[in-house]
């Protein structure tokens, strides 16, 4: 059991995806107890917070997840392992993943996990995503100078962010009304 624990470049890189740029530059390394549960307390807090502006109409699943940062966070607090800090933040990041497929898993009761139904987690939810259109705007960006859009003469990205803005005046459903009229085959796969 070490009282270190290695932090990646990689894993530096998530760190200023999450909490901005540079913001963690130069982190990668051996790292003490102290720093870690640092690190993993500001992650924990900008999850709930993610959670919090993200999730929309169900009390229920936000009490739920609220119970399981709670969880973490006191165990933060005390004087743990790191091999104990990873165990119980790695249980805890997947209760929260299976809270947000739809509800907490339970499967001690059956003997084998192996059909479609055990992995279900639908009893009192069901996840589903919606985008408005100036969220499908920014999905068809995202995609312009890709595959299928460059052999199908989509414009670049900076020739679609002109006629967004400039042409269409940032009218995100004129922008769906023309994708769809003129790129029908990508509309159907991306939107």
């Amino acid at each position: 059991m070490s009282n270190t624990i290695h932090i990646d470049p990689g894993f530096e890189t998530f760190l200023n995806r999450v909490f901005g740029k540079n913001r963690y530059h130069g982190i990668a390394g051996d790292h003490g107890k102290a720093s870690w549960k640092n690190i993993l307390t500001k992650l924990f807090n900008s999850l709930e917070k993610h959670i919090e502006a993200n999730i929309q109409d169900d009390p229920d699943q936000i009490y739920e997840l609220e119970k399981d940062l709670g969880l973490i966070k006191s165990t933060l607090k005390r004087n743990e392992s790191i091999d104990k800090l990873n165990v119980s933040s790695i249980k805890i990041l997947f209760n929260i993943c299976f809270q947000l497929l739809g509800d907490e898993i339970d499967n001690t009761d059956k003997k084998i996990v192996n059909h479609h139904s055990h992995y279900e987690l639908n009893w009192k939810r069901t996840l589903s995503y919606h985008s408005n259109n100036l969220q499908k705007f920014w999905k068809v960006h995202s995609r312009a100078g890709t595959g299928q859009f460059l052999d199908a003469g989509f414009p670049s990205k900076e020739e679609l962010i002109d006629i967004f803005f400039e042409d269409m005046n940032g009218d995100a459903s004129e922008f769906i009304d023309w994708f769809k009229s003129e790129y029908p085959v990508l509309y159907s796969k991306v939107v």
